[in-house]
């Protein structure tokens, strides 16, 4: 887990480091956990502290850029652009992730793995 920011590379999934992050970054700012205005960590002291290349950070940060996700002031740093996502996006995500909370517990209850779950989401997700 990362420091300054609670993000988690698992490099045994399968799933690539960089869509990680990204998507992590992403849940964050969903969930209000990193907030408009917010100053991010440095590439390096991020790639250092998840044990990642530092390519990888910087490509994840030029592209959360282009995507007008986080905003880069030279010399000053980078940070949560004010307008990351909509308050409906939030409200949808809240819903999503309340649902998913029961899923896991009815996973847990029915001994069903974390793997498997996620599998079965991805399965989906691509129908």
């Amino acid at each position: 887990m990362c420091s300054r920011l609670p993000l988690h590379i698992d490099k045994t999934t399968g799933m690539p480091v960089y869509i990680q992050f990204v998507e992590q970054i992403h849940l964050l700012i969903h969930q209000g956990k990193l907030r408009p205005g917010s100053l991010m960590p440095t590439v390096r002291s991020l790639a250092i502290d998840l044990g990642i290349n530092v390519n990888t950070v910087t490509r994840a940060y030029h592209d959360l850029q282009h995507e007008g996700v986080l905003r880069l002031e030279r010399g000053v740093g980078t940070f949560v652009t004010d307008n990351p996502g909509t308050m409906a996006q939030k409200s949808e995500m809240k819903k999503i992730e309340q649902r998913i909370i029961e899923i896991i517990r009815i996973a847990k209850d029915s001994g069903i793995s974390n793997r498997e779950i996620a599998q079965l989401i991805e399965t989906h997700w691509r129908e």
